[in-house]
């Protein structure tokens, strides 16, 4: 039977967790300043100018790396000599690919999803089974997926909904090409069962679950190989969230689509909940420069400015501005949630950003790390576990330069 991680998202819904930090708050001040970082469900990684790979929050698979499962409420040093230039986090796991292109994932593993042949949790990095090296990498919600030098799509991990894209629903241990032989660039790995990808060329296939139209097909089947984003748009970035999905185009037009209970697709309305199975453009006429998708919300960056916007569900802070109770679903009930995109709180300038289940986190133009959002496990790195439950705006990750 397959070892269920559904503690990772057992939050979803806003009630923030409170558990006992197994790790110290001592702080050993960083090497140099961050230049990417990733946001798991309840954990947060990050990479250095020389790629060592930092982790804190929640640890109870090892997903930190750091050879324990005591949780973090400050980054700690990822085991190893592996050097890093991607890293990605998903709902119990994190993954990277080194400096020679080669995979590594360790955290929960009970489907599959580190991609080692096996099923036993890794509290170290592992080597993933397969000989190609990578140019991509994304860490879902218990499955993983990526793209090798040959711009072939692999996929493995948790299957039931067909988010592996090989034609079955058949769990996998070791990656397994995507069916189709599409070649992509990059590729988007949901938070639970739907993934996304793009050619070179910017045409967009979405495979897995399509109960809210997260698919972009215009309906809400479901498909286990890649299916076509209809709309004729053509995107440079794509982000697979929980149940709904985002884009970006070259001009910097962002789209979503899919489930829309929070206003996660920023499309304006005063009354939230109307699903979209097609593209729809968010609202405000921003031009962004990136954007990323949580669990029920959705964070971009503005052009120019720098500035970051976030829009959908609050309730643990996720979004980074005071939003509470400002839309209503469609029972008429308030939600503490916004329908369009809401200045971050502080006035920050980010170059980086990422979002998961209840938090967010970014980068700074010199490399500066900010979090926001629950702070049940320490996933927010501000030292603050246990005596706050989390911010609602941006905190200063410990032990930067």
């Amino acid at each position: 039977m397959k070892r269920s991680v559904s503690v990772q998202f057992g939050v979803l819904a806003g009630v923030a967790l409170l558990a006992a930090c197994g790790g110290s708050t001592t702080v050993e001040p960083l090497p140099s300043p961050f230049t990417s970082i990733a946001v798991g469900a309840i954990h947060t990684c990050a990479l250095v100018q020389d790629g060592s790979a930092f982790c804190w929050g929640n640890n109870g698979f090892g997903q930190l790396g750091d050879g324990t499962q005591s949780d973090r409420d400050a980054p700690v040093a990822v085991a190893g000599s592996v050097k890093f230039r991607v890293i990605t986090a998903g709902g119990g796991h994190t993954c990277g690919i080194s400096m020679d292109g080669a995979a590594y994932c360790w955290g929960s593993n009970g489907n599959g999803q580190l991609g080692d042949g096996t099923e036993n949790d890794r509290a170290t990095p592992a080597p993933v089974a397969v000989s190609t090296t990578f140019l991509a990498l994304s860490a879902g919600g218990v499955y993983t997926c990526g793209i090798a030098s040959d711009s072939t799509a692999y996929c493995w991990g948790y299957n039931a909904a067909g988010q592996l894209g090989d034609g079955t629903s058949n769990t996998r241990s070791v990656p397994t090409p995507v069916t189709g032989g599409h070649r992509f660039v990059a590729v988007s790995a949901g938070k639970t069962a739907h993934t996304c990808a793009l050619t070179a060329t910017g045409q967009t296939s979405c495979w897995g679950a399509n109960d809210y139209g997260q698919l972009g097909t215009g309906d809400q089947t479901p498909s286990t190989t890649p299916v076509a984003v209809q709309g004729g748009i053509t995107f440079q970035t794509i982000r697979a969230g929980y149940s709904h999905t985002c884009g970006l185009t070259v001009d910097g037009t962002a789209y979503c689509w899919g489930r829309n209970s929070y206003g996660q697709l920023a499309t304006g309305d005063s009354t939230v909940g109307q699903d979209q199975s097609l593209p729809t453009q968010v609202t405000g006429g921003r031009t962004w420069a990136l954007l990323k998708t949580g669990a029920y919300f959705t964070c971009a960056v503005e052009q120019g400015t720098s500035a970051a916007f976030c829009w959908g569900y609050n309730g643990s802070g996720q979004l980074g501005a005071d939003v509470s109770g400002s839309c209503t679903d469609q029972s008429g009930i308030a939600s503490q949630c916004v329908g369009s995109p809401s200045a971050v709180s502080g006035g920050l300038a980010f170059a980086a950003l990422d979002a998961s289940t209840q938090h967010t986190c970014g980068l700074t133009q010199d490399g500066v790390a900010y979090c926001w959002g629950s702070d049940s496990y320490g996933q927010l790195g501000d030292g603050q576990h246990g005596t706050t439950v989390f911010q609602t705006a941006p905190v200063k990750v410990l032990g930067q330069p």
